[in-house]
């Protein structure tokens, strides 16, 4: 019946891949390092901050019926069937604020909402956290981060429009010198330290986006559709800027196959723009990105598959071309309690200036960005349902990707130190090698209704590196992450954490120009935290940070705070009004 809908879609699909054949060049150039994890792509639309009304308890009735010995005959009269009464309405709230001051850090928060309606949502947020302290024989530490967005949601009767404008401010010192080291070594005073205005690192980001999303229902015929469109702007101190565009849109057709229980087909269209200008003029660079990923999705009985492959050209002085497999199958061996599934993929993609800095804000002011090609990766994974509170998940992978970038210290960057010319090795450049990378993964999940929650992470990484790079720089080989949430009768909310982080290893360049491997201390950080709700509009709170006071080291001379707190109160108001029906 429907092959030939089938082929004309294909051929759509097909008609909108640009094929661009050339020479792919994998280039390794050591100017530095960097410790990158590839992001699935996510849009940016925020959704209204969800405040529950927890007043509103709605509580476990148990009814205990006792045996009785009739002795006398009995007939019950009629009994009426009781009322069933309507749903309470949870009073919605418009602003929400949270104030905080520690040591020395100042935080605040707030959002604006519009109240219930069926045709749109809109809000605001504002965020600022800082910190003005010092770490003893460091450089200048302190930092600030402050944020705007504003969003909108529409809603349409066979689409929802999704929009969003923001724009985030940071400020950074690349503090990562011992000072005592340098006085001895340089035999200098505290005036021939580098100045605060030195090392200041600022980053200025604003981004825009819009999505429309098809709103048919799970069971509708019709063509699901997603559409989007984002862009983002990133500007330093040193006047190094970039410009990124991605465009994306997803279809989906709900097909008839015989025997199969359900079927879709269709794929997914990207084309991405990257325009990077330094403060050397002459390292400009524009990187094009186009992929297609046409897919057929069918479920039959227990089983699901996802059948495609995806084909992306990468253009920046010469092309780099991809084809890669798309293939996903899935078992349910007990419906909604154990799925085991395994695939086959790979993809291209291009790290930018933006992805870098947000993980590393001590950067060069020159960076070598280009296509990370992850050219196979072959995975299994399991998830369980172990009971009702308490779900497991396990996931194995390996891939093969050309081009991973990791974080170099800069062997180039100098300062005057009175009048000798010192490299304080405290900024990052990144350099790229060809990897194996093996990570297991396993998680463990317990909820006990909105009382308990317990989230225990295990990862293990394995990162193969060339010759050259050695080692994947920063990059730790073990994981361990465990976060806790336990409500006292809704009045004490306690929050624990804990991260360890192990492994990981750093460059260091002997005066011959040697590349050795050290490794870094491990990382342990702990965390607890106590709300006090006063009332269900008012709460305080403490945060406890590093509450182990550890010295840890991420990046090679960069040490965290030592225990820190913060202190401060939440306050939601203008509630709607909640009228008698």
């Amino acid at each position: 019946m429907k092959t030939y809908k089938i082929i004309i879609l294909i051929s759509v699909l097909l008609f909108h891949t640009t094929f661009m054949y050339g020479q792919s060049q994998y280039d390794i150039e050591v100017r530095s390092a960097f410790n990158p994890s590839i992001k699935d792509a996510q849009t940016k639309i925020s959704l209204p901050a969800k405040i529950t009304d927890t007043s509103n308890i709605q509580q476990e009735i148990k009814y205990d019926i006792e045996d009785m010995v009739l002795t006398h005959e009995f007939v019950p009269e009629p009994i009426n069937a009781p009322k069933v009464g309507k749903d309470q309405i949870v009073r919605l709230y418009r602003n929400y604020i949270k104030v905080g001051f520690g040591y020395p850090e100042p935080y605040l928060e707030f959002s604006h909402s519009n109240l219930r309606s069926k045709k749109f949502a809109y809000g605001v947020n504002v965020k600022h956290h800082s910190f003005f302290g010092k770490i003893k024989s460091y450089g200048p530490a302190s930092y600030s981060h402050s944020e705007l967005n504003g969003y909108g949601q529409w809603f349409l009767k066979n689409f929802i429009l999704e929009g969003e404008v923001g724009y985030n401010h940071d400020f950074v010192h690349c503090y990562g010198y011992n000072t005592d080291s340098l006085k001895k070594l340089y035999s200098i005073k505290d005036m021939h330290l580098p100045k605060a205005k030195t090392t200041v690192r600022q980053y200025h980001n604003a981004y825009a986006g819009i999505n429309a999303i098809s709103n048919y229902g799970k069971r509708s015929s019709s063509l699901s559709q997603l559409y989007s469109l984002d862009y983002n702007f990133l500007y330093d101190n040193f006047k190094s800027y970039e410009h990124q565009l991605a465009f994306a849109s997803s279809l989906l057709k709900p097909i008839e196959i015989p025997r199969l229980d359900f079927a879709k087909i269709g794929g997914d269209i990207g084309v991405n723009y990257f325009h990077n200008n330094w403060v050397n003029k002459a390292l400009k660079e524009d990187n094009w990105l186009f992929d297609i990923n046409p897919k057929l999705e069918m479920v039959y009985g227990n089983y699901a598959f996802h059948i495609g492959f995806k084909v992306a050209v990468g253009l920046r002085d010469s092309s780099v071309f991809g084809i890669y497999p798309d293939i996903e199958a899935l078992m349910n061996v007990v419906p909604n309690i154990l799925t085991f599934y395994v695939g086959v993929g790979g993809d291209m993609s291009h790290y930018s200036y933006l992805e870098s800095m947000q993980m590393n804000p001590y950067l060069s002011d020159y960076l070598n960005l280009g296509f990370i090609n992850e050219l196979l990766q072959i995975y299994a994974g399991t998830k369980t349902n172990l009971s009702r509170s308490l779900t497991f998940g396990a996931r194995a992978s390996l891939g093969l990707v050309n081009n991973m970038p990791f974080f170099f210290n800069d062997t180039a960057a100098s300062v005057m130190l009175k009048d000798t010319s010192v490299n304080l090795f405290n900024t990052f450049v990144i350099v790229n090698s060809q990897s194996v990378h093996t990570n297991a993964h396993v998680d463990l999940t317990y909820r006990y209704k909105e009382i308990v929650e317990v989230v225990l992470n295990f990862d293990y990484n394995l990162y193969t590196a060339d010759s050259i790079i050695k080692k994947a720089w920063y990059k730790p080989m073990f994981t361990t992450s465990l976060d806790a949430f336990y409500n006292l009768k809704d009045k004490f909310i306690f929050n624990f954490g804990f991260y360890i982080h192990t492994g990981a290893y750093r460059p260091s360049v002997t005066p011959s120009g040697a590349i050795r491997a050290l490794p870094l201390k491990a990382i342990f950080d702990f965390n607890l935290g106590c709300e006090y709700r006063w009332n269900k509009r008012l709460s305080f709170f403490l945060d406890v940070n590093n509450f182990a006071a550890q010295r840890n080291f991420y990046y090679y001379e960069y040490p965290s705070e030592r225990i820190n707190f913060l202190v401060g109160a939440k306050y939601i108001f203008g509630g709607e009004k909640i009228g008698k029906k």
